[in-house]
């Protein structure tokens, strides 16, 4: 028998808890999947819901053959015991009326509604509620009824990024559990099978710094973005010979050449301040693991070093702050890279 699952890369000790539950006839009827974006979550949820289904998964196994009737329907987007909502197109919330239905059939229709009605050709009816933490309030609401009171035969699983991001009395009547970042050698591997790129080398180069994330892969491989990040990383190489308005005009010209208008520059601005802080993060490793030829570690030591690292870092997170607050970009560049040139020149008692 093949396997759906063998597409999955990465958390098998969450598969593996799910296998224990199902064997020991303790499966809960909710559960939270939370976990950074990119890595897996949504994708879990759906092989999990079809395993409930495959008509060959063996009992007490979390398997989907693939091949059977249900597989196939599932994978078809037509086995009638399975809900999945989410953020509609264009949106930025999911509607009360995915959950409880539209307002002149309301409690008639929605995931809640289905879920109360007998499974059609299962043993469960199965939901998927995909960022659940961007359910409104009224649609919070109404999941919490069906919480409180859940269907026997269902099972319900709320994707999300963080377990703090949902109302605490949601929170508290589902199993939390918890997903991790890929490692590279995995991100690699998906870039290049769903050819994200066929180039080896940029798979890898993209991996090593995605944080485990594919989402923030393939972002990395906007070509654009990959040459602001070679221009942050050679220009914070020179550390305190920075010429910070020169450095602040190179990139708002290569934020203004790769966005399509002020809202993506917003976006990829904020590229540039992760690119920023990675490179900090990167000397502080230096200077804590004894690299005695860091030009830091020579002129300020490694105390004195990792204090001005942390400061640095703490000016990036402001910039940041003041992009969201829609502060001018060529203003927020120019004074993050003067204090930066500043106190890399000056030392920690300059930020002070």
């Amino acid at each position: 028998m093949g396997s759906a699952w063998s597409a999955l890369r990465g958390h098998q000790e969450q598969r593996a808890l799910f296998a224990r539950s199902v064997r020991s006839n303790r499966l809960s009827h909710a559960y939270v999947l939370a976990g950074a974006d990119g890595i897996g979550k949504r994708a879990f949820a759906r092989l999990l819901a079809q395993s409930v289904f495959c008509r060959e998964c063996p009992e007490g196994e979390i398997e989907a053959c693939g091949e059977c009737r249900a597989c196939r329907s599932f994978s078809a987007g037509t086995w009638p015991d399975y809900i999945e909502v989410g953020v509609p197109e264009g949106k930025t919330e999911i509607p009360v009326a995915a959950i409880a239905g539209s307002p002149d059939k309301r409690g008639r229709e929605g995931l809640c509604f289905e879920l109360s009605m007998a499974p059609l050709a299962s043993t469960r009816r199965v939901a998927i509620i995909d960022d659940a933490h961007k359910l409104n309030a009224d649609g919070a609401n109404a999941l919490l009824k069906t919480l409180e009171e859940p269907p026997a035969k269902a099972l319900i699983l709320l994707v999300c990024d963080s377990p703090d991001s949902l109302l605490p009395t949601i929170r508290s009547r589902c199993q939390i559990i918890r997903f991790f970042p890929l490692v590279d050698v995995d991100v690699q591997a998906i870039l290049l099978e769903q050819k994200f790129t066929e180039d080896v080398s940029v798979a890898a180069a993209v991996a090593a710094v995605s944080e485990g994330s594919l989402t923030l892969a393939q972002q990395l491989l906007h070509p654009g973005l990959r040459q602001l990040r070679e221009l942050v990383s050679k220009e914070l190489a020179r550390l305190d010979q920075m010429k910070p308005l020169e450095i602040s005009r190179q990139i708002t010209e290569e934020l203004q050449k790769i966005s399509a208008g002020l809202e993506e520059q917003r976006q990829h601005a904020q590229w540039l301040l992760r690119f920023v802080a990675d490179a900090i993060n990167a000397a502080l490793k230096r200077l804590v693991s004894g690299d005695f030829a860091d030009p830091l570690h020579q002129r300020l030591g490694v105390r004195s070093g990792t204090d001005l690292l942390a400061m640095l870092l703490d000016r990036v997170l402001v910039a940041s702050r003041h992009i969201e607050g829609n502060s001018p970009l060529p203003l927020v560049l120019d004074a993050l890279f003067d204090d930066l040139a500043r106190t890399l020149r000056l030392g920690p008692a300059s930020a002070r």
